[in-house]
């Protein structure tokens, strides 16, 4: 398929990956956890994330790992079949990749960008940023649970353990894709807002986003449904597996 970047040109700016062009010079003020800085393309002012949301001792691991993730090509484009055109700059290209738009996210950047924009719409303090927050957070166990899952199921030595597994990792496929559809819902908004103004994928877009995705009216509900799926999939995993991935070999 020709993707987004074959219909709106103008995504190739990549004015929209950010809200950092638009934050008020009072309002920006660089992460205090190295948890919070996935690697180099994020850039130094970004908003502050709230403590209430900070990830686990995990999520520091899997994100500082990230710091030393490779820049992805376009021969990693091709591997994951990314139409032509899409920007790389916010993927890990040894995760799976998320689509919005014209850009190519994985789960860890995708929640950061959420949360920025989220900020920058509502304020750090607000409920609204709570939510987003725990939604990154949400995001990296969801992708970090069936990564580890995929790594160690060629080492389960049991057939009931390595069948509990693949459920595991179908179970997590089936969120993404939930997610994906979320995403989906929010891109038309996003268009037409910057159609509307006529500035291309800018800060209307980042804060249609925010609006559609957390609107009451609009895929709240969708959003709550689907973090709530994620937290009942993470203790299930965790009661299931965490065994299996301790001792594969049992």
């Amino acid at each position: 398929p020709q993707g987004t970047a074959a219909y709106y040109p103008d995504y190739s700016r990549d004015a929209y990956d950010s809200p950092q062009a638009h934050i008020p010079p009072p309002h920006v003020r660089p992460p205090t956890s190295h948890g919070h800085a996935r690697r180099s393309s994020a850039a130094a002012n970004v908003p502050q994330r709230p403590s209430t949301v900070r990830p686990s001792t995990q999520a520091y691991r899997a994100k500082a790992a990230a710091a030393t993730a490779p820049k992805a090509t376009e021969a990693d484009a091709r591997k994951h079949r990314i139409p032509t055109g899409y920007s790389l700059k916010n993927w890990d290209p040894s995760e799976e990749p998320i689509l919005l738009l014209g850009s190519v996210f994985d789960a860890n950047s995708l929640g950061k960008w959420i949360y920025d924009w989220t900020v920058y719409r509502a304020g750090a303090n607000s409920p609204i940023a709570d939510m987003a927050g725990e939604l990154w957070l949400l995001l990296i166990q969801l992708s970090g649970k069936v990564k580890r899952a995929e790594d160690i199921i060629g080492r389960v030595r049991s057939a009931e353990n390595r069948e509990t597994m693949n459920d595991f990792i179908e179970a997590g496929e089936r969120l993404t894709d939930k997610l994906r559809s979320l995403l989906k819902a929010c891109e038309a908004p996003m268009l037409k807002a910057a159609k509307k103004k006529q500035s291309g994928l800018g800060k209307n877009s980042g804060v249609e986003f925010v609006d559609t995705l957390f609107g009451r009216d609009r895929e709240l509900a969708k959003t709550e449904k689907f973090m709530q799926s994620v937290r009942l999939f993470s203790l299930r995993f965790d009661a299931n597996c965490e065994g299996i991935l301790q001792n594969p070999s049992s």
